[in-house]
């Protein structure tokens, strides 16, 4: 079970599985059943597992609130069930991934309806990366008979991109893929008014205590650009996303990734995602409606209590 544990954690650090709700969900359903099957002399033992287990593959992506706040309502449950042995334990373990499951998957089908309901006949809208909820709001508002037109960018050096541009097309909406470097400029009224932007819907890594958000690298610039356009920028994302601190460490990555046969004298910054001031966000699309991020708090409180719990 062991060699799983190993897959899953190498399949995330080389991008094999990527985005967040889908490392949440593989880190759960392989933390799950590495409990299930692991075999232990007494309870204490199993936890001790399991806790490891669960932290070496959480080490595998540090940045991924989503899947953090999943090994911790899993944890907690435990610690608050006090299981007597190690089938209890097991039955508990099973129950409450399931729950968490159950939770990020209710999560898109709340926020999905909530997302469509902002995009307008004639609208222009920009997305940024893939995010799989907003390509689903997308395709969810097309559904619905909306004439509107989605520019997504290239998202380098991975292009993940590409992969929302596939499914956009592939449902029939009208699409247009931009360079990330054009993105400042299509946002601007320069760009002419055929093609500038209405409004922007991305997704999130994380979002952090004060509103601020983690997202794809690019983000930032295309926050920067709508705020000073005064084109809305919304960020889709379930509040589970949450994360009680005020800073998480952007990653950078391996040089090779932006020139494998880069002159050996260069150095390379490879950021992976970017922070978006919550100045510049219109609104959070979650599974709670829109919200506006000074209210982020105080909707976590009353709904998810024990992400805001430090223990």
């Amino acid at each position: 079970m062991e060699k799983k544990l190993l897959k899953t954690y190498r399949d995330i650090k080389a991008l094999k599985i990527q985005g967040a709700t889908a490392i949440a969900k593989a880190i759960i359903f392989t933390l799950r059943d590495y409990g299930i099957n692991y075999q232990s002399k007494t309870i204490k033992e199993w936890e001790s597992n399991i806790k490891k287990a669960a932290f070496y593959l959480l080490s595998a992506r540090p940045t991924e609130p989503l899947a953090q706040n999943g090994v911790k309502f899993i944890l907690l449950e435990l610690k608050k069930t006090k299981p007597k042995d190690t089938v209890q334990a097991k039955n508990c373990l099973k129950k409450t991934s399931d729950k968490f499951l159950h939770l990020i998957e209710n999560a898109a089908k709340l926020i999905i309806p909530f997302g469509k309901s902002i995009i307008k006949n004639n609208d222009n809208v920009l997305t940024h990366c893939h995010s799989w909820l907003v390509e689903q709001i997308l395709i969810s508002a097309k559904k619905s008979n909306k004439r509107f037109r989605v520019f997504n960018t290239e998202t380098r050096p991975f292009f993940q991109g590409r992969i929302t541009s596939k499914q956009l097309i592939k449902s029939g909406v009208n699409t247009t893929m931009v360079t990330d470097s054009s993105a400042g400029f299509l946002i601007s009224r320069h760009s002419g008014k055929k093609i500038m932007i209405d409004k922007i819907i991305i997704g999130a890594d994380a979002i952090l205590n004060n509103g601020e958000t983690i997202n794809k690298i690019g983000s930032f610039g295309i926050a920067v650009a709508a705020f000073t356009e005064k084109v809305p920028i919304y960020v889709a994302a379930p509040l589970l996303k949450f994360h009680p601190a005020s800073w998480i460490k952007i990653e950078e990555r391996a040089s090779k990734e932006i020139w494998p046969q880069a002159p050996k004298k260069l150095k390379i910054v490879n950021f992976a995602f970017d922070l978006i001031p919550p100045k510049y966000i219109i609104g959070f699309i979650t599974e709670f409606g829109i919200i506006k991020p000074k209210n982020l708090r105080k909707t976590l409180k009353n709904k998810y209590p024990w992400i805001l719990n430090n223990k």
